[in-house]
């Protein structure tokens, strides 16, 4: 019984341990290729530290340290292996493709860099051997870079800097798409110094919310760029110097923690906006250069104020446009020296010697200047220093420095003749006059467009003459034309209502409109009368003489047939004097009716008067009203009523006397 008994547990024992054995294999081999793996990695560290035997001490350290980093993650990598292995079998494969496909991407795949200058300018940055590979671990290492090689073109692949914290481009560079920098949330610190830096290819730093210090000095930028900027709303310091395409400051304001500007060497002509700005206490805005994006001026020949006698031309500062404008609206001066460092002037590009120039704080005046040199003068170009020294101007409450000293202005001016002017003339149409005729003046070649204006009971008619087109050298005319507006005449037509004794029945109802306007009157219903005939027109169109339509209406007649009364202790006067009542109740009744469109219905029990003698009404008005004979019996019968009882009263006293 027991040697039965043990072959079947020694079966067991077998299958159970080619089982174990079948379960380690895969471990032992896959561990065995991990190992394998490693020292192949080790192999090839060692191999680069040999090659990089030249580098600092502290490079090294900075290798040793990504080594014993991979080597960190390589341990946890085995670690997790041998935990799946004590998994309990009774996983099925659907779990274990799960597992493996919400596993994160491995910080050690291999960042590209396209531009192998910049991937080279991270690699020192990061203390990495030249042409290691790159990973998304180290890029998120990188905390700060700093690029000034002018041959770097692209910044491709710096996106995966996500902790990048300041970056700091200067000099001149190929770089035209600074794009890869959007997706940098985490920058503080950014500075953008290079020509290549345009309004148009400035990034959109609005995922960058921490950015507080930006500096754009000496780039390609203009005012387009200032909406942009506008959006960092943490930015405290702002460096925007060297930039003449930079002529206003006024988007910036929005910006509210902004404490620090300096743009200077800009274009800057309005300081005014400086008001409008809630944090600023710091504006430094030395040498304002205004002026040199702005186009040519056109002027007429005599805004120039020309001496005959003297042969001199004086040209007024009054003339400059868009001159540099403090925040309390002071205006600096020119300078008035006519020396060639501080004055410049040309007339039709050549420049005119300083012997030839007066200047004071109202213009320049030009000697030596002849009819003929006057008569060819195309143009002239004004470039001058300011007299703005520090101290010469006020400083805004509350800044703990404020400049706009020095500066420079420049403007060009194009000269041409005064054109004939062009004579407006407003009239009616028969030629009368309508408004004070007007001219209009300009230079010849500039254009002019003249609207008729509105004239009160007028429209246009007809223009003579051409109302748009350019000033020259002869007079010109422009007629408008109007006529009167016809006015508007009403008609009115009036609607009677009355009897066939011209009694109204209620008020005329008067209809105005518009001459020409159709009309349409209405036959009214008017109870106790019966429709007879219209006078006038029932419809019809209004004129402007009135027109009176009248319908005319039947009294109806009683035809309740009169009950002559044989009451004869109502005497003959009071029967006149109930019957004139009945009369006047009547007309009251008819009045009162006349005063609307339709006569409420009377009670269906009452009748219409009808007309009769006078006997009949006053018989009429004998009859006793309903229930008046039942009243009269019962003060009768209640008479001899009381009668009775008093007589039986003293009967009764009578036989208590005796």
């Amino acid at each position: 019984m027991k040697k039965r008994s043990n072959a079947p547990l020694h079966r067991r024992k077998k299958s159970h341990t080619f089982m174990l054995l079948a379960l380690l294999a895969p471990t032992l081999l896959f561990s065995s290729l991990v190992f394998a793996e490693d020292n192949t990695a080790t192999e090839q560290s060692m191999s680069s530290e040999a090659q990089e035997s030249t580098e600092t001490t502290e490079s090294t350290l900075e290798s040793s340290t990504t080594m014993e980093s991979s080597s960190t993650e390589e341990s946890a990598t085995t670690a997790l292996s041998v935990e799946s292995e004590t998994t309990p079998s009774t996983l099925d494969s659907t779990t274990i493709v799960e597992a493996d496909s919400v596993t994160p991407t491995p910080k050690a795949a291999t960042v590209v860099i396209a531009d192998p200058l910049l991937k080279q300018a991270i690699l020192t940055t990061l203390g990495l051997p030249a042409g290691s590979e790159l990973t998304q671990a180290d890029m998120e290492r990188l905390t700060s870079l700093s690029l000034s090689s002018a041959q770097i073109v692209s910044l491709s692949g710096l996106e995966n800097a996500l902790n990048l914290d300041s970056i700091f481009l200067n000099g001149t560079t190929g770089i035209t798409d600074f794009s890869p920098l959007e997706q940098l949330s985490s920058l503080t610190y950014v500075t953008l110094q290079t020509k290549s830096l345009t309004s148009a290819n400035f990034p959109d730093l609005s995922k960058s919310t921490g950015i507080t210090n930006l500096s754009l000095g000496s780039t390609s930028i203009d005012n387009n760029v200032l909406p942009k900027i506008a959006q960092l709303t943490s930015l405290s310091r702002l460096y925007l110097d060297s930039n003449m395409g930079i002529t206003t400051l006024e988007p910036l304001k929005a910006l509210p923690n902004l404490r620090s500007l300096s743009a200077q060497f800009c274009g800057i002509i309005d300081f005014t906006v400086i008001n409008d700005f809630p944090m600023l206490s710091d504006l430094a805005a030395f040498g304002q250069n205004t002026g040199r994006n702005d186009l040519p001026t056109t002027i007429g020949r005599s805004a120039l104020s020309y001496d005959f006698d003297q042969q001199s031309l004086f040209i007024p500062f009054s003339l400059m446009p868009n001159r540099l404008t403090n925040f309390d609206n002071y205006v600096p001066p020119f300078s008035t020296s006519n020396s060639a460092s501080n004055t410049y002037l040309d007339f039709n590009g050549t420049q005119l010697p300083a012997n030839r120039l007066q200047i004071t704080d109202l213009g320049i005046t030009i000697s030596g200047v002849s009819e003929d040199e006057l008569k060819n003068l195309a143009n002239f170009k004004y470039n001058a220093r300011l007299n703005n020294p520090a101290g010469s101007y006020a400083q805004p409450a509350g800044f703990t420095f404020y400049a706009i000293s020095s500066g420079t202005y420049l403007h060009q001016f194009n000269v041409v003749d005064d054109g004939k002017p062009v004579t407006v003339n407003y009239q009616d149409i028969a030629g009368n006059e309508l408004k004070l005729s007007e001219e209009r003046q300009g230079l010849v070649g500039q254009s002019f467009e003249i609207q008729a204006p509105d004239i009160l009971g007028y429209e246009l008619h007809q223009t003579i003459g051409n109302p748009t087109g350019t000033f020259s050298d002869q007079e010109q005319t422009v007629t408008f034309v109007y006529k009167e507006i016809a006015k508007e005449v009403k008609g009115t037509v009036s609607v009677n209502y009355v009897d066939t004794n011209n009694v109204p029945l209620r008020a005329a109802i008067d209809k105005t409109e518009i001459v020409g306007t159709p009309f349409t009157t209405e036959q009214l219903v008017f109870k106790g009368y019966t429709f007879k005939e219209v006078q006038g027109n029932t419809t019809g169109f209004y004129t402007e003489k009135k027109q009176s339509v009248t319908y005319i209406y039947t009294k109806d007649e009683n035809k309740t047939d009169p009950t002559t009364s044989t009451d004869s202790s109502i005497p003959p006067s009071d029967t006149t004097t109930d019957t004139t009542d009945t009369t006047t109740s009547s007309s009251e009744s008819n009045t009162q009716n006349s005063s609307g469109s339709v006569q409420k219905d009377a009670p269906k029990n009452s009748q219409p008067p009808r007309a009769g003698t006078k006997s009949n009404l006053s018989a009429k008005k004998r009859l006793p009203a309903t229930g008046e004979q039942s009243n009269y019996a019962w003060f009768v019968l209640g008479t001899l009523l009381i009668g009775f009882v008093h007589y039986r009263y003293i009967l009764k006293k009578v036989k208590q006397d005796k």
